[in-house]
């Protein structure tokens, strides 16, 4: 009998080991204890130097920290650093880092680890930063002693070079846990932040947990789970019954329902993020300014932001949004459409009966909307355009590769710092051709502009600069800006002291359940 009852038990057994093994201590902690945030996608990597994809910075921002950053009011504060000094000319900065700064994996920060994180993102490697990175001198960087470092820049840098800091392309990198990961450190990320790395289930979660040594004031919640949960309407329905906290890229359709729950918060701001469609400007039909001129008066961009967007957001008149500094947003007319003009510039161009083609997007909601708008939009000018997609990761591969069809974006820039220079020298300047400039655009009169935007101070001079860039960009077409969203993000009601930056970047340290 007694064999027979513990027979009876044994599955029930099996399948409880099992279920602890599967979900694993982090994942049955109490509610409190964790914070689990939806994304719309997997990180591609933890490596600060490989990618410049939304969710990828999300995560590492709560991971690694740079010299300096920004406050939610655009403010230079310290982070690593404690004080810091220009160089002579504008051209770089001394900086003074601040002792006992610990690693996660327990080392103290040093001037060497900081010299070694430039100099790799000024290397072939990090070329995914280049944008950001290229104007550091790296080879007169000098260590004055194991707390003062000499960054000098190659040109006069005016205020972009402390503020593009704020972007994760400049988090502090810990020289030993690079150097001994080697290829695989992005899967196993160390850097000086509030949490630290435990683990990484590719396509579903990365789990963080509170960084006990951390310098600073420790995060409110010990764990932090950033899960991928590709389609836009399963984030609410998580949201809803509980399974994430804070869920992000919500679906405008969902909005009223989320806001109608009182179990629930909704947080709308306004987009720096502009949706543009991004040919390769080398490859031929899009090579002519004709083309390109047809396809901009051929979108509607009105229907999109009424139909697609739903009215949170605006129609896009420029590169980029009104959030950002020199915008000529309201001075620009929205371009009309103009099918019958559009079919003239295309016979211009050499091809009188249209083409075909093709588009590509990503297997996400948010992008196969608009671009399923375009593309009807452009085959009533006789651009019968395929629409191919992909999975994430070879969506972002495919769109660095020279000859990609025309992709749609939604370009934020990277920084929560809302200047143009985050925005337009990593998408046109010549010098990140491949990487973030993935129109392969290369202008020396842009790169001239783009060059003289980033010396100047703030002030008259350099917003003529800008203003001048916004014109000539779309002039010359590189891209076609279609819309500019709203940003929108939802949580549980319970929980506060989420930090919803400007930018596309979300800090979660400070967070905590009421």
């Amino acid at each position: 009998m007694l064999l027979n009852k513990l027979m009876r038990l044994l599955p029930i057994c099996l399948a409880g080991a099992l279920f602890w093994a599967i979900m694993g201590p982090t994942q049955i902690l109490a509610k409190g204890d964790t914070l689990t945030v939806a994304y719309p996608a997997d990180p591609k990597t933890l490596d600060p130097h490989m990618t410049q994809d939304s969710t990828s910075n999300n995560t590492m921002r709560q991971i690694y920290e740079s010299l300096v950053t920004l406050d939610e009011k655009g403010n230079i504060v310290p982070v690593l650093a404690e004080k810091w000094e220009p160089l002579e000319g504008n051209r770089g900065y001394t900086f003074h880092l601040k002792k006992g700064v610990k690693f996660h994996n327990g080392e103290e920060l040093k001037a060497s680890d900081v010299l070694f994180t430039f100099t790799r993102a000024t290397s072939p490697l990090a070329g995914s930063v280049h944008a950001f990175s290229s104007f550091i001198d790296a080879a007169n960087m000098k260590i004055i002693d194991d707390y003062t470092i000499v960054i000098p820049t190659k040109q006069p840098m005016g205020t972009c070079f402390l503020e593009s800091m704020n972007h994760p392309w400049s988090s502090i990198l810990s020289q030993k846990a690079v150097e001994s990961a080697g290829r695989t450190y992005g899967q196993s990320p160390v850097g000086t932040g509030r949490y630290k790395f435990v683990s990484w289930n590719k396509g579903d979660r990365v789990v963080m947990e509170r960084f006990e040594d951390y310098h600073g004031t420790k995060a409110k919640i010990k764990n932090l789970i950033i899960r991928a949960v590709v389609e836009g309407t399963s984030r609410t329905i998580e949201l809803e019954s509980g399974a994430v906290d804070v869920a992000n890229e919500i679906p405008y359709i969902d909005v009223p329902r989320i806001e109608s729950n009182p179990d629930l918060t909704m947080v709308l701001r306004p987009g720096q993020v502009v949706v543009i469609l991004s040919p390769d400007v080398t490859k031929a039909p899009y090579d002519k300014l004709e083309v390109r001129q047809a396809m901009n008066i051929a979108i509607d961009r009105k229907g999109i932001a009424k139909a697609i967007f739903r009215g949170y957001g605006d129609v896009s008149t420029g590169p980029v949004s009104a959030q950002i500094k020199y915008n000529k947003h309201d001075k620009t007319p929205v371009p009309k459409v103009d099918i019958a003009k559009a079919k003239e510039l295309l016979a211009k161009a050499g091809y009188p009966n249209g083409f075909k083609g093709q588009l590509i997007a990503p297997d996400r909601p948010e992008y196969l909307a608009p671009m399923t708008v375009i593309q009807e939009n452009l085959r009533a000018i006789g651009m019968d355009m395929e629409l191919r997609v992909f999975e994430w990761g070879t969506y972002l591969d495919a769109i660095r590769q020279p000859g990609h069809a025309p992709f749609v974006w939604y370009h934020w820039g990277g920084g929560p710092a809302l200047d143009p220079f985050f925005f337009l020298t990593p998408a046109f300047h010549s010098v990140s051709i491949g990487q973030t400039n993935r129109s392969f655009l290369n202008d020396p009169h842009m790169d001239k502009l783009l060059d003289k935007g980033a010396a100047l101070n703030d002030g008259p001079e350099r917003q003529a600069v800008y203003e001048e860039l916004w014109d000539y960009i779309n002039a010359t077409l590189p891209w076609i800006s279609v819309a500019e969203p709203n940003r929108t993000f939802a949580t549980t009601a319970k929980l506060r002291g989420v930090n919803f930056t400007p930018s596309a970047i979300t800090y979660y340290g400070s967070a905590y359940f009421e």
